[in-house]
């Protein structure tokens, strides 16, 4: 039968080097002591020295500042947050718990009711027992939080390159279709132009009945790309906030999917439409599917890249027996 150690706060090494708070202090108070002492955290005591709670920086951001209101006006207890302190022998996976639900990255640590100390969730993830390892995974690997940081990284670069970089750069295109004045021959339509055999004609020098169409493509295709390098910035943060346990919004990676998609498919309907409005005047004119393949890829990548606690496990250790 294999063992499994519970850790106890005890077994770490508590971080009495934190600093406390009034509770009758202003937020400003606060902000002000956490730059004098470079620390993101204090704790916060009413007048007896008893625990309140908690405040940190990120609720001063959040809570406060972009909310637009007054951190000079607003005491801590307005935006603390308040999490069940622990004791040296609460047990490591306890107090982790305590942090994952609340989404926060500290708790104090209490002795005859005083605060001697805080732990925090970077602390706690070394002593976890293995039932907290990520076992979700197909692959094992050693260290799956890089493992799945690097995925992450992998799988958004290949999303920029197919579904950003290739249109671009002219690898691939979004339409094909013949055109007579240029005897005939397939002309490819791209992110910003249309190319064909001897000629390359920018959409925005297009004129005719739908030029209106063809400005707001080209737009349009300035959005695409940002919306797309916004995308991978917010995925990056998360998996970089993730590998790193600092606490950040959890919406990150939704907000990186959904952008990625959002881009690519209505990229997409443009073009569709342009066929379905007879915009080209060429009943021949065919969705290029090395485009549509590449586009396809890229959805798969940015899928892949929210979803890579999928792909590794933690290696399981060889069991001791009792």
């Amino acid at each position: 039968m294999s063992k499994e150690k519970e850790f106890l706060i005890q077994d770490l090494t508590i971080d009495d080097e934190y600093d406390t708070i009034s509770a009758n202090a202003s937020v400003q108070e606060a902000a002000l002591k956490m730059k004098e002492k470079g620390i993101p955290d204090l704790v916060v005591l009413d007048d007896d020295n008893m625990y309140q709670g908690v405040i940190a920086d990120f609720d001063i951001v959040t809570g406060l500042v972009a909310e637009g209101l007054s951190v000079d006006k607003s005491k801590v207890t307005e935006i603390m947050y308040t999490i069940d302190p622990v004791t040296k022998s609460t047990t490591v996976s306890d107090a982790f718990a305590r942090m994952r639900d609340l989404d926060v990255s500290v708790v104090p640590v209490v002795e005859n009711n005083e605060v001697i100390g805080v732990a925090t969730i970077t602390d706690c993830w070394g002593f976890l027992p293995e039932k907290y390892e990520d076992q979700k995974g197909l692959i094992p690997v050693s260290n799956p939080r890089f493992a799945n940081y690097s995925f992450t990284i992998l799988m958004s670069v290949l999303y920029l390159f197919f579904g950003i970089f290739a249109p671009l750069i002219g690898i691939v295109g979004y339409l094909k279709a013949p055109i007579a004045s240029q005897g005939g021959f397939t002309a490819t339509y791209y992110l910003f132009e249309v190319r064909g055999a001897s000629f390359w004609i920018r959409y925005t020098d297009i004129q005719g009945q739908f030029n209106f169409l063809w400005l707001s493509l080209s737009i349009f295709g300035v959005l695409f790309i940002v919306l797309g390098l916004v995308s991978i910035y917010a995925i990056f943060q998360w998996a970089y906030a993730d590998y790193k346990m600092i606490k950040v919004n959890r919406n990150w990676h939704a907000i990186g999917t959904l952008l990625g998609l959002l881009g690519i498919i209505v990229e997409w309907l443009f073009f569709v439409s342009f066929i379905l409005m007879d915009v080209l005047r060429v009943s021949s004119t065919q969705i290029d599917f090395g485009g549509l393949l590449f586009s396809v890829i890229a959805i798969i990548c940015l899928l892949a890249a929210v979803s890579r606690d999928l792909v590794f496990r933690e290696t399981s250790a060889t069991p001791e027996e009792e």
